[in-house]
């Protein structure tokens, strides 16, 4: 048993999840397909696992992989963590560096989508039903290896769940660009075609979802031609999606009650009984965030008073000459005088934002701008959503080149979705990442009195492997210059 034990967790593949609710049933626990995977309630249990699973991957790493090594945050004191993220100073210990609980979340995908197929249809659990727990298996799938091409490029691939110890559980490391194409589309392509489209809980992978990824995946492909199939085919369900917030209590509502905002289409129920979640590094009841709000956009949104997004974003209460802001406010209620409540580390309960309608419309505004040489089309998406916010409409006679229309547009995706875990892979996917941190790390290692070594090195984009997966996967080679 140790030793199935050692294999499984050699690719991170497990049966067992911890209990976060979906649809009010317990997930699975220690159960093996011989005596689970029989009944409805069993299909049900076996996708609650699958988001358990996405809970886990994303505990502190939503900060972490999304936002920490961005011009979005500095760090917020003396932790050797926090500094080695914000100064681009990985290694393989670094504890966001460990894929574990991403491939945890992939094997109980590969469970429900294998077993799911068998389970007897009943009255209540239709044809529908069980196409609607595959969709939502196969798109969770998508998401995981997505999060893992853009963080360490070609990692090792499983579509089957382990099972036996007669399976080989060592993988090398397939392309980046082969999971892309031949794993991540296809999924999402078979999501789509199963899910049920009447189904629109905001909790759940719905096909809003399921299109707003699907958009986001063909943005980083590059492939702007299909972001804009599929952000229009989102757009088409304006019946539930749309952006209108004018006011910072709609706004908040992203934040506080996503199912009844238009601007919500997927996010993330996090129960504090399950543990603090890793918003906690950037706001909670006590004075040690990791990371501060990085000056340069801080003084963005202090030069834009009327955006009605400064206020809901961090603790506007606390800003006074010099200080440099370490509470961020937006997934938090207010009390009755406008103040933030910020929970203990320990009861860090949110409701974090994967996908929402304004992600969605600056990715296609993007789109735009790579395809055609009529701009008004962008402006009229960049300047919609900053009407809405209170801020003043773009010239665009002031952005004379793509280049220059495309910095607007990433600079309005910065403010409407700070602290959200969009701001990194932005950077990446436009190529600027080195003009961006460069100039910011080397002041910051000089606040420091360290060596300033800035961020030149574009093989230092990807994060590396970690020590643990290294050791237990000996097909693996560490990303270079990282050292094993």
């Amino acid at each position: 048993m140790k030793k199935l034990l050692y294999y499984i967790a050699a690719l991170g593949l497990i049966t067992s999840a911890g209990c976060k609710k979906f649809l009010n049933q317990e997930p699975i626990s220690d159960l093996g397909p011989e005596s689970f995977w029989k009944s409805a309630d069993d299909a049900k249990s076996g996708v609650a696992a699958i988001y358990d699973g996405v809970q886990k991957t994303l505990n502190g790493n939503y900060t972490d992989w999304g936002d920490a090594r961005s011009d979005n945050f500095t760090y917020g004191g003396t932790g050797e963590n926090q500094i080695n993220v914000t100064l681009n100073g990985l290694n393989s210990l670094n504890g966001a560096a460990n894929w574990s609980n991403l491939y945890f979340t992939i094997g109980r995908a590969n469970l429900a989508i294998k077993y799911i197929p068998e389970i007897a249809l009943t009255s209540s659990f239709t044809q529908i039903v069980r196409n609607n727990y595959l969709a939502q298996a196969y798109a969770i799938r998508a998401y995981m290896y997505f999060y893992a091409i853009r963080l360490w490029g070609g990692v090792p691939v499983r579509l089957e769940p382990y099972e036996s110890l007669t399976e080989d559980p060592l993988a090398p490391r397939s392309g980046a660009d082969s999971i892309l194409n031949n794993i991540i589309i296809p999924d999402l392509v078979k999501a789509y075609s199963l899910v049920d489209k009447t189904n629109v809980t905001v909790w759940e992978m719905n096909a809003g979802a399921i299109l707003a990824l699907q958009t986001d995946v063909y943005m980083w492909k590059l492939d702007y031609a299909k972001a804009l199939e599929s952000s229009q085919n989102l757009i088409n369900l304006s019946f539930k999606y749309d952006v209108s917030a004018s006011n910072s209590t709609d706004w908040k509502k992203i934040f506080l009650d996503p199912a009844n905002t238009k601007e919500a289409i997927w996010s993330l129920y996090w129960d504090s009984h399950d543990g603090g979640n890793g918003i906690s590094k950037i706001g909670s009841g006590s004075n040690t965030s990791n990371y501060y709000i990085d000056s340069t956009v801080f003084m963005r949104y202090e030069s834009n008073k009327n955006d009605i997004r400064r206020a809901v974003t961090y603790d506007t209460a606390l800003v006074t000459a010099g200080t440099r802001i370490i509470q961020i406010g937006k997934f938090y209620p207010l009390n009755s005088s406008n103040k933030v409540l910020y929970p203990t580390n320990a009861l860090n309960s949110a409701l974090l934002p994967l996908y929402r309608m304004a992600d969605v419309l600056l990715l296609r505004a993007e789109a735009l701008n790579k395809t055609s040489a009529n701009k008004a089309p962008v402006f009229t998406i960049v300047n919609r959503i900053r009407t809405l916010r209170g801020l003043t409409p773009l010239v665009p006679a002031d952005y004379p080149t793509d280049r220059d229309v495309e910095t607007a547009v990433l600079n309005e995706r910065q403010l409407e979705l700070f602290a959200e875990g969009k701001r990194w892979f932005d950077l990446v996917r436009t190529g600027r990442v080195l003009e961006t941190m460069d100039p910011l790390i080397r002041n910051r290692q000089k606040l420091l009195g360290i060596s300033q070594t800035g961020f030149n090195d574009p093989r230092k984009i990807l994060w590396p492997i970690s020590r643990q997966a290294l050791n237990r996967n000996t097909l693996l080679r560490q990303n270079e210059p990282y050292s094993e």
